[in-house]
């Protein structure tokens, strides 16, 4: 029976050091999984970040391709109301420097019994 004590103390002791090693892995699980939770927390802050960077990078273009699409159209109205003045001028000088012609009918006075009087020129 002594062997069989010797045998169970034994067991007993290589128990408890499993016992001893497992509740150390499980304290080290523990901190490992607080340490993972702190690294997600921060690598969720660092992409947030990263994002409104993105979004103000983009927001600033966008409002420069505004500005762009602002001043094109301002230059192409510009142009268009240029093009109509500098044609309301060429017509202006023309009309003025152009004889005039008029397409108004010559009547021909009446006389009361409606006989258009002729003139008999020498020789009539």
């Amino acid at each position: 029976m002594p062997e069989n004590n010797n045998q169970q103390r034994q067991v007993q002791e290589e128990a408890e050091e499993v016992k001893v090693i497992m509740m150390d892995n499980m304290e080290k699980t523990e901190e490992r999984k607080e340490k993972v939770q702190d690294l997600d927390e921060r690598a969720g802050e660092l992409k947030s970040k990263s994002f409104h960077k993105t979004a103000m990078k983009v927001q600033k273009q966008m409002k420069c391709d505004n500005v762009k699409a602002s001043w094109k159209l301002i230059a192409v109205v510009g142009a268009m109301a240029a093009i109509i003045i500098i044609v309301a001028i060429i017509m202006w000088v023309n009309k003025k420097s152009s004889p005039e012609i008029t397409h108004e009918r010559v009547i021909n006075p009446m006389h009361e019994n409606g006989i258009t009087p002729t003139t008999n020129g020498p020789g009539m």
